[in-house]
């Protein structure tokens, strides 16, 4: 059975998108402040500039309000006895990955200050080609199936992983 993430990743998404959507108005800010010193005749360039902070303003709120639902609605994951299944995606595409467990280098848990605070952690697998993420995970999961692809990793083969 397919295991979705914790609903507190909506509101770290939300968060995080903000703060993006925040930083790229304040760019977008950035041609009013010099018109307004150097270049007062330059009329055009306040209406990219305020063109710019609509277009982000509207781009962040779309996706705040309705992005991270769909975002959240494609994400999972499901953990066999051989193989993790990775599902993803956003509101254009939906995206999974096959990881074999006897392929996994190694698996870390991360978490930045704000999932600290939600209480949520993302594992990170390392194969031999590629890194893949669960993002979203509650700490308490993300610990139980670290050790779990950990311990299913160590069946093929004993040399391949070092805990």
């Amino acid at each position: 059975m397919e295991q979705k993430l914790h609903p507190n990743v909506i509101r770290y998404w939300q968060i995080k998108y903000g703060l993006h959507t925040f930083k790229w108005m304040l760019l977008g800010s950035f041609p009013l402040i010099i018109r307004g010193v150097w270049l007062p005749a330059w009329v055009w360039l306040s209406i990219i500039s305020y063109l710019a902070i609509l277009f982000f303003f509207i781009k962040g709120l779309v996706f705040i309000c309705y992005g991270v639902y769909r975002k959240y609605s494609r994400r999972s994951y499901l953990l066999g006895d051989d193989e993790l299944m990775i599902r993803w995606g956003n509101v254009w595409s939906d995206n999974s990955s096959i990881i074999p467990l006897s392929r996994v280098l190694h698996v870390d848990q991360e978490q930045d200050m704000l999932a600290k605070r939600l209480g949520l952690s993302e594992l990170t697998i390392t194969t031999a080609g590629d890194h893949h993420f669960i993002v979203g995970l509650t700490e308490e999961d993300a610990v139980r199936l670290r050790r779990q692809i950990i311990e299913l990793s160590k069946l093929d083969n004993k040399d391949t992983y070092y805990d």
